[in-house]
């Protein structure tokens, strides 16, 4: 089943019956159409997931469950750390004000008496750390349909980061949903979703979890990352930075910010100190060795003149001293 057809499954299952008839609408043609076209899917789509969303809140019974019994989804969906202050607000403010959305989840299908999370899974955690009973929508859903009302709610909510949307794709494809599934639970289209999964296939997804979310770092950035990630030393510096205090303590876009510095190949060379000549106190020459080169300058007359008369001279006891060496 597609995933577009999924996700009309699950929203007719809480509307009620309508009939309604519509006028063909004319289309304008060529690239306009389409590009119109693209932009009327994704904005009925996410129009499909609004409505989703009040009608599982609304339609639907809420039960308290104890949290220790609701496992993770099939594929997570946030890279989240110790130190995660999003998830410390998230905490704090239910236990100021109470859990204020439900989440969703459906019977264990494996387990008895238990439960899997579609999203929601922070809200679980939070209630599960205060000791509170987790407020929940309990629905018998296919694994297609749990991991669609899982993106369609944290897209929708609250901002993946694009790391976590790329490394969620990826998740996906690994457990074998088609490309339609993959767009329909991530609000995107097949090219960005091809190139979400691009990135998550280029970059070591260890170093990606250690680093986290990084909330404010964009595509070019992971990609650039995980080009200089190809050269070994780029990777050990950075397997190296990872372990140090600075690294642990920072947050997520600084980690990104530390690991990105040390992967990064200096193509500037560094600049080598010349060293100056003096003869009499007077600054005469300077010169400065760049690997196999020998720079040598001189604003002094006198000098250039002199070191013109002895080239000839040098070369020949260069290459006397040469074949000795080689004798």
């Amino acid at each position: 089943m597609k995933g577009k057809d999924i996700l009309k499954g699950l929203i007719d299952a809480g509307k009620p019956e309508q009939a309604t008839a519509q006028a063909p609408a004319q289309r304008p043609a060529g690239a306009i159409r389409a590009l119109n076209m693209g932009l009327n899917r994704l904005s009925e789509e996410a129009a499909e997931a609004k409505y989703l969303r009040e009608a599982l809140a609304n339609a639907e019974n809420v039960v308290e469950l104890d949290p220790s019994l609701i496992d993770p989804s099939i594929v997570s969906d946030r890279l989240s750390l110790p130190n995660d202050l999003a998830f410390q607000e998230l905490k704090s403010a239910i236990e100021t004000s109470g859990q204020q959305v439900p989440v969703l989840v459906r019977p264990h299908p494996e387990q008895q008496g238990r439960y899997q999370a579609a999203y929601g899974h922070r809200r679980i955690r939070a209630a599960l750390e205060l000791g509170y009973k987790i407020k929940a929508i309990v629905r018998q859903l296919t694994e297609a349909e749990m991991v669609i009302a899982q993106g369609q709610e944290n897209g929708t909510r609250v901002d993946l980061s694009f790391i976590e949307r790329s490394m969620f794709a990826s998740k996906l494809e690994s457990r074998g949903f088609d490309r339609d599934t993959i767009c329909i639970a991530l609000g995107v289209d097949k090219p960005e979703a091809s190139r979400l999964l691009t990135v998550a296939s280029s970059i070591d997804h260890s170093i990606v979890a250690t680093i986290g979310a990084a909330p404010k770092v964009g595509r070019p950035r992971w990609l650039q990352l995980a080009q200089n990630l190809e050269d070994n030393a780029s990777k050990n510096r950075v397997l190296s930075v990872m372990k140090e205090p600075n690294f642990e303590s920072a947050d997520s876009d600084n980690r990104f910010k530390i690991a990105f510095d040390a992967a990064t190949i200096d193509t500037k060379k560094t600049k080598i100190k010349p060293t100056i000549v003096y003869a009499a106190d007077k600054k005469i020459a300077v010169y400065e060795r760049d690997g196999k080169k020998l720079n040598i300058k001189s604003s002094n007359a006198a000098f250039s003149d002199f070191m013109e008369a002895k080239i000839n001279e040098l070369v020949l006891e260069f290459k006397a001293v040469k074949d000795g060496n080689n004798s």
